[in-house]
């Protein structure tokens, strides 16, 4: 078993309070400093003593080694594959379920989106406060910054458990908003703006939470405005169960899904939910709606997908990962071992397998 993401720290509940912004002693600082620091960019910009401002250099040192041994194995033949492989239109959006904070993979695969939708059931959580924390509470925290950029590099992924285990309102981090920030940094965007967000009554799209901007419920969903090459983009961040008992529930939740739907998708590494039958409802939702998907073999069940897409297969699979029930995607592997002319993959793509990564690409008939 892999060491956790976010490995778990003991440090009370108070630094969850400590790193708002709202409740910061000193000025907290610009959105984009502090998104810099967190990516190891600007180790120099902390207003702190030097003990601080060492720790924060040999975390940059370690982030800047882990990202680019990431960016050589996987992020940059991942861009070049995507530009030779998909679709591209300038300032679409992509519709990521399943998604975690992976802000780089969608950014990979569509480099020239407008708008990025990640969905996931962590909580986002209020922008740290690095300057206001003390000694030994920025070490810490830094401390699993460090670890975390180690192990994306290492996977290209989050695994879940690792997730719900270092992040939450009693827990280190007290959300995912400041992983999106760093990543946001490494692949060349300014942070201009973040704010809460909620999906809108009606369901039809996102609005600006009106609630307290310093209480931590506020901040579950989060927009982050960014910019590059003077191109405004969004990353939205959604907090939201997509299992049939709460769509069911909650018709906002269940009509924004459609919305969202109808844009193209991509998904990797979802732990083969939407083959189970108690996620019938987004399934269903994106074979009906969605011009395109990109997943790997953790996404829609491939003999769903050929009734209505043509489907590319690149890499290679034989198997599920072994954590999952034998037998899941038999359609797939069967697919795989008859068709000839498959590219390899040069570069990991989800779950680690005996066979290697697979990438299908599902356009609408």
């Amino acid at each position: 078993m892999s060491r956790p993401l976010f490995t778990k720290l003991a440090i009370p509940l108070a630094l969850s309070t400590l790193l708002a912004t709202s409740t910061a002693l000193a000025a907290p600082l610009p959105h984009d400093e502090t998104a810099r620091i967190l990516a190891g960019l600007s180790p120099d910009s902390l207003p702190v003593d030097a003990a601080r401002k060492k720790l924060a250099k040999n975390f940059a040192k370690a982030a800047t080694d882990a990202w680019s041994k990431y960016w050589k194995k996987i992020g940059q033949p991942m861009v070049d594959w995507s530009k030779a492989t998909l679709s591209q239109s300038a300032g679409e959006t992509i519709f990521y379920p399943f998604a975690g904070p992976d802000l780089p993979t969608a950014v990979q695969l569509y480099p020239d989106a407008g708008r990025y939708v990640l969905v996931a059931l962590q909580t986002g959580g209020r922008v740290p406060d690095l300057a206001g924390l003390g000694e030994k509470q920025f070490a810490s925290y830094i401390g699993l910054f460090r670890r975390g950029w180690t192990d994306f590099a290492r996977r290209g992924f989050f695994r879940t458990e690792d997730l719900k285990a270092d992040t939450g309102k009693e827990r280190t981090l007290e959300g995912i908003t400041p992983v999106l920030m760093a990543f946001a940094s490494r692949l060349g965007y300014r942070v201009d703006a973040i704010e809460p967000v909620r999906i809108k009554a009606d369901g039809s799209d996102l609005e600006l939470h009106p609630g307290d901007k310093n209480a931590v419920a506020t901040w579950d969903s989060v927009r982050l405005t960014l910019s590059k090459d003077n191109k405004k983009v969004i990353a939205d961040y959604v907090f939201l169960d997509l299992s049939d008992g709460y769509l069911k529930k909650n018709d906002n939740a269940r009509q924004w899904l459609e919305r969202m739907a109808t844009h193209k998708v991509f998904t990797k590494a979802a732990s083969h939910l939407m083959q189970k039958s108690f996620f019938s409802m987004i399934r269903d939702t994106l074979l009906a709606k969605s011009p395109s998907i990109v997943q790997d073999e953790t996404g829609l069940d491939y003999k769903d997908l050929v009734k209505t897409f043509n489907v590319a297969l690149h890499g290679r699979f034989e198997r599920a990962h072994k954590l999952w029930t034998q037998g899941v995607q038999r359609e797939l592997a069967a697919a795989y071992k008859s068709k000839k002319g498959i590219k390899p993959l040069a570069f990991k793509f989800g779950y680690e397998k005996d066979a290697g990564s697979c990438v299908i690409v599902a356009t609408r008939k």
